[in-house]
């Protein structure tokens, strides 16, 4: 009984490591370059503000919340 023991333990932890990952899945999505996306979870980062005409980053960062789009930059700059 003594060696049965360790013997099952050991393989009662193996399986239970391995079957986990077997039923788990992990996709990843790669969005094309210049297409929008939409927030999955909310955002703290710096955004480009116009003042009098120009863009500027903002000095703070600013929480985007989730579910708003994010939209590529116009490439030619007329906005």
């Amino acid at each position: 009984m003594n060696r049965i023991l360790p013997w099952l333990l050991t393989a009662t932890l193996l399986a239970v490591s391995v079957w986990p990952g077997g039923c788990v899945r992990t996709r990843t999505v790669l969005i094309p370059p210049g297409e929008p996306v939409q927030l999955a979870e909310s955002v703290k980062a710096h955004v480009y503000i116009e003042v009098a005409g120009k863009r500027i980053r903002s000095k703070n960062r600013v929480t985007l919340p989730e579910g708003w789009w994010c939209l590529p930059d116009d490439e030619d700059g007329d906005q």
